[in-house]
């Protein structure tokens, strides 16, 4: 009672305690720098499993080395203002809806008058947008500052707009993942583009917008595209092909006059293909954001708090599912976590750190599950060895250590294959041994025969003198018992032999299949596992009906009927041992049927001559088992029992009522 109130307080501790446990790894996740990769993943994973967007509205044009070589101009410089103006007013020609500039024209051209032409030119357009560059400066004092450098002041002046082109924050990876709407005086370019082109998730106020997540289209090159010389030749793309278009110029990370640092970062895609994305197409995504309002918006703290607490408390709970059905409901809610964060991302355009609950303590609410089972159990088989080891065998102990197994005394009915194993002779040898000699030779005999037993999945039931007795089918399951018992009998007749005072001691072995009765058998007072029932008393005389026969291991015919063609065996015939009204027929095997032999030819000769015995032709039969005897090198016990029983018979002249069945009026 004691081990069961133990365990009946043990088990919702042990909920509580792992429910704690991943609540408090949950919450120490999403509150330090370690827990970073995780929140990174659970936004890009989602992104990975979903089709590619259409991104019609938006056409990239690139300023790439192809251009570059084309036009002849300088990678690592600034170009030719007369290029841009010339692509400016090819794009006002064409009717494009807007122009972003994905460049910084912070320093007047060599030539002032290139300067005063593409203002024009920008005041002609009247819906471009040029970028300015926002520097992190940190003087002597240490105290970061942020400086916003924009485009040349008679630019700005002719342009629709400018604002920042910054990416605030670029992640640990140099993944942008945050939509930027710039600082508390300028605003971002896209933040200024969209409201331009009269975006309505522009009209409220930039200091008040909540925390916004680019809502990625496509991996990289996902945009339409073509370079700079492509967008200056009319043969290049055709007439009125950026009409209505947003048309984003700017430079791949190649073209050092862009930027002084690198032009490309991560996005969720660059997780599976390892390719970087262009700035101007982040640029590109976070304005189509803007204009159809499809970034990304995290759940409140509040929100992500209580989901940690459910799932510490479900994973918490798989301490009291077995360790399968917790492995299986672990990977069941991990899942169904999963689909929940990707559904939120693709339909309603909001995500939350789901890879803390789902790769974090779902995990290690199962090894908590798992490890304190382990212990649990290890520590209940332990006391219960220890209680029951002082009365039991070791086996029986380690199996009444099974919650499955029932300690109440009584039995039930059930099918097994029964071995009794003998040592030939050993009862009237040992008459002249010394009790150490004794002990010596059975340790060493008995423990042969254990272990080629229990290496065979059987059971071992108990000693009884030299003889012991095992079962396979209770009380451990094995629907093919009688092919276990047979293939260990095999194995016991290639033991070593043991000799002892210069004889060869032989194990004789007796098999049989049947319904007995198995269980805790005894009083409420002592009990033991063991098995009764005239299946038990046969497979012993069995075993006892090789003296007479001279064999080694005999098996009855239930027996024989299971095991098929893989061993070799001959019928003896059919007998009525004592104690049995019904005859049974009985035979010998020998080996299986892959050992090396030549036995059938023999064989086939002895059932032969065992078919004449049981018809009563007597001398026909006596041939047969001679010639038995001769194949088998002048020794074969059961052909001198039967030409022994021949000559029996004959004297005795009684044979009017003769059947066939041999009569053994001895145990």
């Amino acid at each position: 009672m004691r081990l069961r109130d133990a365990r009946r307080f043990t088990r919702p501790l042990t909920i509580v305690a792992g429910s704690l446990f991943a609540i408090a790894a949950g919450f120490t996740c999403l509150r330090y720098s370690f827990g970073e990769p995780l929140t990174r993943a659970s936004y890009d994973l989602p992104f990975l499993w979903r089709d590619t967007l259409e991104t019609h509205e938006i056409v990239l044009v690139y300023l790439d080395e192809a251009s570059a070589k084309q036009l002849n101009q300088a990678i690592d410089d600034k170009w030719n203002r007369g290029l841009h103006v010339r692509l400016l007013d090819r794009l006002t020609r064409d009717e494009a809806r807007l122009i972003f500039y994905d460049i910084v024209f912070d320093t007047p051209a060599s030539d002032a008058a290139e300067d005063t032409v593409l203002a024009e030119s920008l005041h002609h357009s009247g819906k471009a947008i040029l970028g300015a560059t926002l520097e992190i400066v940190q003087p002597m004092s240490g105290v970061r500052q942020e400086r916003i450098i924009p485009p040349l002041k008679l630019l700005r002046k002719a342009a629709a707009g400018w604002g920042i082109l910054a990416f605030k924050p670029v992640d640990a990876d140099y993944g942008v993942r945050q939509l930027f709407p710039g600082t508390s005086d300028i605003a971002s370019a896209t933040w200024k583009a969209a409201e331009v082109l009269g975006a309505k998730s522009t009209h409220e106020a930039r200091e008040s917008v909540e925390q916004r997540w680019i809502n990625y289209y496509g991996p990289a090159n996902t945009f339409s595209s073509v370079n700079f010389a492509q967008a200056l030749d009319p043969e290049g793309v055709p007439p009125g092909y950026f009409k209505n278009k947003i048309v984003m110029v700017g430079g791949r990370s190649a073209v050092g006059y862009l930027a002084k640092g690198q032009d490309e970062f991560g996005t969720p895609y660059s997780r599976g293909a390892h390719q970087f994305t262009s700035g101007l197409e982040v640029q590109a995504t976070i304005l189509l954001n803007l204009l159809r309002g499809q970034w990304l918006t995290r759940i409140s703290a509040n929100w992500e708090s209580a989901i940690l607490i459910i799932v510490g408390l479900l994973a918490g709970a798989l301490a009291a599912l077995r360790p399968s059905l917790a492995v299986a409901s672990a990977l069941i809610v991990s899942f169904a976590i999963a689909c929940l964060a990707f559904w939120f991302v693709w339909h309603r355009y909001i995500w939350f750190d789901w890879m803390v609950p789902a790769a974090i303590q779902l995990p290690l609410g199962l090894v908590w599950s798992v490890g304190s089972q382990y212990l649990l159990e290890s520590r209940r088989r332990k006391e219960l060895r220890r209680a029951f080891g002082f009365y039991l065998s070791p086996q029986m102990a380690d199996k009444i250590a099974d919650s499955d197994f029932d300690l109440k005394p009584g039995g039930k009915v059930v099918d097994v294959t029964i071995i009794f194993t003998d040592l030939e002779s050993f009862t009237s040898i040992s008459e002249d041994l010394d009790p150490a000699e004794v002990s010596e030779i059975l340790t060493s005999y008995f423990g042969q025969t254990t272990k080629c037993i229990l290496e065979n999945k059987g059971t071992i039931i108990k000693y009884i003198g030299d003889a012991v007795f095992a079962a396979w089918g209770a009380p451990i399951d094995e629907p093919h018992h009688a092919m276990r018992a047979a293939e260990t009998a095999c194995d016991l007749r290639c033991l070593s032999e043991l000799v002892v005072h210069g004889k060869t001691l032989r194990t004789r072995v007796g098999i049989h299949s049947g319904k007995v009765l198995a269980g805790n058998l005894g009083s409420s007072f002592r009990f033991d596992y063991t098995m009764i029932g005239d299946a038990v008393n046969f497979a012993s005389r069995l075993e006892s009906l090789n003296k007479y026969l001279s064999t080694q291991v005999l098996i009855s015919d239930a027996v024989w009927q299971q095991l098929g063609n893989g061993f070799v065996t001959r019928q003896l015939g059919e007998f009525r041992v004592a104690g049995k009204k019904q005859s049974v027929v009985i035979h010998e095997l020998l080996c299986r049927c892959d050992a090396e032999s030549d036995e059938k030819s023999w064989i086939e000769i002895f059932e032969k001559g065992l078919t004449v015995f049981r018809a009563g032709e007597f001398k026909a039969a006596r041939d047969y088992m001679g010639r038995t005897r001769e194949l088998r090198g002048g020794s074969d016990g059961p052909s001198e029992f039967y030409l022994q029983k021949i000559t029996q018979l004959e004297a005795s002249g009684h044979l009017e009522n003769w059947t066939g069945i041999v009569e053994l009026s001895e145990k």
